[in-house]
């Protein structure tokens, strides 16, 4: 994201934060990677934020985020897209030191067994990362954290045909719950976006939630295949960092909400 588009959005925020406020908040955040990678977050900025959350909110898991009723003024569950062996080597160790749990997302077919497969930017991956190992997915079951399925590879599934589609949702099911005490119910879209047609067939799937890239606080009244996320972006500084928290950028639901419209 470029200095003048962050520049943009902070100044947007000031004015949306005129607005009253919308009361208690439950927020499901959006990470991919945390390191040295040219796209990832950095580790320190991603501590300083895990450490604010667990001191100062209320931590949930995805499970609780999407199966409970809010009970404080914020509350917050942490989840990171595409499955970066960042998430086991640098996030988990801070999540761990907070008590803090997570939820991953994989690309099943990209999860190794030995070897790592390494991250291919044409494919949409953030480059310079590499993916995570089986055996680390259950090491982060052991902690309590929840694994998603993003799909076999990071395809755009809305633009998919429904025979590509079918098999990607069908087969990371299935290795996921070839590993999980019990059903994989969570999906997330790749890029965050998805269709009518691409909802039912996650629907069709079996799986009871799909997680989508639209800005804004999870509600009672949600779709429960369409649930809203707050993708981090390494580019923000801490400030920006609270004032998603708090609700500035929130506007940019109705921004995304209408591109979606026109595309």
């Amino acid at each position: 994201m470029s200095e003048r588009t962050v520049l943009l959005k902070r100044a947007i925020g000031g004015v949306w934060r005129a607005f009253p406020s919308i009361g208690p908040r439950r927020l499901i955040l959006l990470y991919h990677a945390v390191g040295d990678g040219e796209w990832a977050i950095p580790e320190n900025e991603f501590a300083r934020q895990i450490e604010w959350i667990a001191k100062s909110a209320r931590p949930l898991s995805l499970v609780q985020a999407l199966g409970t009723d809010i009970e404080k003024p914020l509350e917050i569950a942490v989840t990171f897209d595409d499955g970066y062996a960042s998430v086991f080597e640098r996030a988990k160790p801070i999540l761990k030191t907070h008590a803090v749990s997570a939820t991953v997302f994989v690309n099943t077919a990209l999860v190794g067994s030995e070897d790592r497969t390494p991250s291919d930017p044409s494919l949409g991956h953030y480059p310079g990362e590499a993916f995570l190992l089986w055996r680390e997915l259950d090491a982060l079951l052991d902690l309590g954290w929840v694994l998603g399925s993003h799909g076999e590879h990071h395809l755009a599934h809305w633009r998919e045909g429904d025979l590509v589609v079918r098999h990607e949702l069908a087969e990371s099911k299935k290795k996921l719950e070839a590993i999980t005490p019990g059903p994989c119910n969570y999906f997330a879209y790749t890029w965050g976006r998805h269709t009518e047609h691409l909802r039912k067939l996650v629907a069709d799937a079996g799986y009871r939630w799909g997680l989508a890239g639209l800005h804004g606080a999870v509600r009672a009244g949600s779709d429960p295949y369409a649930v809203p996320r707050i993708n981090i972006d390494r580019t923000y500084s801490f400030d920006d960092f609270m004032a998603i928290l708090r609700g500035d950028f929130d506007y940019l639901r109705f921004i995304q909400s209408w591109r979606g419209a026109r595309s």
